[in-house]
């Protein structure tokens, strides 16, 4: 579709038939794929981090500590990008193209600000937050405790310091899979990726004359990798005009107040979702970090082969988001409702091979990573605890992205905290620990927590979806 040029006929229609199907699939797969290239990212840090240790707990228990904290961070202050989503996808509906342009173009500069105003203030804390961690970390050999908080921080410095490139990114990324494109984050994404794992080959073990620096260069080749993606993905949509979108359209390269206050108003909600979220992660965190390193270790390697789970989760709530804001910006309310189900539908089909293997071969999907035989063996029992929430984190992450591609993160917020602090935070300690004079399951409880939270959010999520409500949200 050239800008300018009307709504597509089968968007208009409702897309009718199998046309739905196609097109969920159209932009799902290839964000799946995007994700599959994250998750590799993941994987090979984590293989690489265990092989330059000897298989040692404490390298991987540093990057435990560390990954969490930037997923966190990378969430929180990128919710901007939910509400550019929403924003582009419906003006992409309504055949407006001009300000589906500019409305990525604000985006963009809202995504800047957020992303220094982050790294400056972390940056001055950062010092701080580690002395509380190390106050708050596990009990044990003091020595051990100082050598992971030492490689944690020197990761966090420079995740924090590029931390704007990383939100900009996020932002361009949702904002172009809203107008419909499936393909240009994927490209963007692969070659982002190859130099990640080329950069943490590189400043990990000290290649080619470049300094051995350890993990604190797996941050910094996780920091810079984003700025490749940023280039591709800017430099196509100035250069092509036959996209979905593009920023050569004269005029697109505006700043709208009355925009960013709409991408704004959509992202507080979103906002408040993460922030509810990311506390209680943080808390659910501190029931593992106060294991021992065997567990932070073994959590470390379950949950990068977990992630795999993950990959069509994100993949069909990107694609669940771009349909329903389209049909809804094309007046199409049945039909959204209708892509809603189709979605979630479809995203329960795509998980049934990674659930056989989390729950047929735990031990052989951990013996990727190089573990000793108590900590590889604890990893693959939380996988196959894990492999049972596997569906409701799907039907979840589907239905939410319908809801956010309408506008609706009021009913997400408050959904996230119910099944956050109601369920995963309470439940991780009381069974971890032993709480309400009930068994002491260490690890295993927190990941029991886990499966909990995501069945409440699964159930909640689809009565909210029953209700229509959300169809009739003003974007």
């Amino acid at each position: 579709m050239k800008p300018g040029e009307p709504v597509p006929d089968l968007i208009r229609e409702g897309l009718p038939g199998r046309a739905m199907d196609r097109e969920i699939l159209r932009l799902a797969i290839p964000a799946i794929l995007q994700y599959l290239l994250h998750t590799l990212q993941f994987l090979v840090d984590t293989r690489m981090v265990s092989d330059a240790s000897g298989g040692g707990d404490e390298a991987l228990a540093s990057l435990n500590l560390v990954s969490p904290l930037c997923w966190s961070l990378t969430t929180i202050f990128t919710v901007t990008a939910i509400g550019a989503g929403a924003v582009v996808a419906r003006r992409v509906g309504e055949g407006a193209a001009l300000l589906a342009s500019r409305a990525l173009w604000t985006s963009l500069g809202l995504a800047t600000l957020l992303g220094l105003l982050v790294t400056i203030l972390c940056i001055f804390g950062q010092d701080a937050g580690m002395e509380w961690l190390g106050r708050n970390l596990f009990e044990g050999d003091p020595q051990a405790r100082a050598r992971i908080l030492g490689e944690a921080g020197g990761y966090l410095f420079w995740f924090l310091l590029l931390f704007p490139i990383r939100a900009i990114v996020v932002t361009l990324e949702s904002t172009v899979r809203g107008a419909g494109e499936s393909l240009l984050p994927v490209v963007g994404g692969i070659v982002s990726n190859l130099v990640n794992i080329l950069g943490n080959a590189v400043l990990l073990y000290g290649l080619w004359g470049f300094p051995q620096m350890g993990i604190e260069g797996v941050g910094l080749a996780t920091g810079l990798a984003p700025l490749v993606e940023l280039v591709l993905i800017l430099g196509v949509l100035f250069w092509s005009r036959r996209r979905r979108i593009s920023l050569s359209i004269p005029g697109a390269l505006r700043f709208e107040v009355a925009q960013a206050r709409q991408i704004i108003r959509l992202s507080i909600p979103a906002f408040g979702a993460a922030v509810l979220f990311h506390s209680g992660f943080i808390v659910y965190q501190f029931a593992i970090f106060h294991l021992d390193a065997r567990s932070m270790a073994a959590h470390r390697a379950a949950i990068a082969i977990q992630s795999l789970a993950f990959l069509p989760a994100h993949g069909f709530q990107a694609a669940a988001a771009s349909v329903v804001g389209r049909l809804l910006g094309a007046g199409q309310l049945d039909a959204a409702l209708r892509s809603a189900y189709r979605s979630t539908i479809l995203s329960l089909i795509s998980i049934v091979p990674v659930i056989i293997l989390l729950f047929a071969f735990p031990l052989s999907l951990v013996g990727f990573f190089e573990l000793n035989a108590s900590t590889a063996e604890l990893a693959a029992l939380c996988l196959v605890i894990g492999a049972c929430e596997v569906p409701f984190l799907m039907v979840t992450e589907t239905l939410t992205g319908s809801l956010r591609g309408a506008g609706a993160n009021v009913s997400v917020m408050w959904i996230t905290a119910v099944g956050s602090w109601c369920f995963r935070v309470p439940f991780a300690w009381i069974l971890a620990y032993g709480w309400l004079g009930l068994p002491a399951l260490g690890l295993q409880g927190v990941w029991v927590a886990t499966v909990l939270d995501w069945v409440v959010r699964s159930i909640l999520c689809f009565r909210v979806i029953q209700k229509r409500r959300w169809l009739k949200v003003d974007v």
